[in-house]
């Protein structure tokens, strides 16, 4: 597991989505603003999966050529691609997550491999947003042990690790802060693994590296 800082003025991924996707001042305070519009159109005063559902669409609608793409493909070549030391195979479209303050679990405990049964690939989980306790990523500490934590991450750094093998998911947002992120799997490309690469994937044990995988349903994050 790795966490890589990076510049947020250069890669303004929040101001992006904050003021063109939601126009809000903070994503942080989505539920804040989203209950209130709910409120004045005469919907229930209440927040539910639902809502994080219909949020998580207005970023996955976004065009190929928004500027959201330019960043996100600019951050995977220049801070992913420079941190691995390698040219990468990678999501065109990561996934868009939102978890309003208020809501349950988005996301059962899950392996990746389990469903796209690619063991070569490599999880980023990127929060536009700093999260923490309830609000955050939730993984187990190795692998097969269950013992799920949080993992707090700023905006501004992106978790790095083994999603295929290591279980994850989250919890029920209890804390007062919005968590609005996107995650995206990536391999590099070439005969053998680069250090950071080799330091994520080499400790798995020898019956994962031949492909177990096991029936699992859908996921979100």
């Amino acid at each position: 597991m790795l966490l890589l800082d990076y510049d947020v003025r250069r890669y303004a991924f929040a101001k992006v989505v904050a003021r063109q996707v939601y126009r809000v001042p903070a994503l942080e305070r989505l539920h804040v603003y989203w209950l209130a519009q709910k409120t004045r159109r005469g919907a229930e005063p209440c927040l539910t999966h639902a809502d994080n559902l219909l949020l998580r669409q207005r970023m996955q609608g976004l065009p190929d050529d928004d500027l959201f793409y330019v960043i996100y493909n600019a951050f995977v070549k220049e801070v992913i691609g420079a941190a691995f030391q390698r040219r990468l195979s990678y999501s065109m479209h990561p996934k868009m997550r939102v978890h309003l303050a208020g809501t349950p679990s988005v996301s059962s405990w899950h392996r990746d491999a389990d469903v796209t049964g690619r063991v070569d690939q490599i999880n980023v989980w990127l929060p536009f947003t700093d999260t923490f306790d309830s609000n955050t990523l939730w993984v187990e500490s190795d692998y097969g042990k269950g013992d799920y934590r949080p993992i707090p991450v700023r905006y501004g750094q992106a978790l790095v690790f083994d999603g295929g093998y290591l279980s994850h998911g989250t919890v029920a947002n209890d804390t007062r802060q919005t968590r609005v992120s996107i995650d995206f799997r990536f391999a590099p490309r070439g005969d053998s693994l680069p250090p950071k690469a080799k330091a994520i994937l080499g400790r798995r044990p020898a019956d994962l590296n031949r492909g177990q995988t096991m029936e699992t349903s859908g996921y979100e994050h």
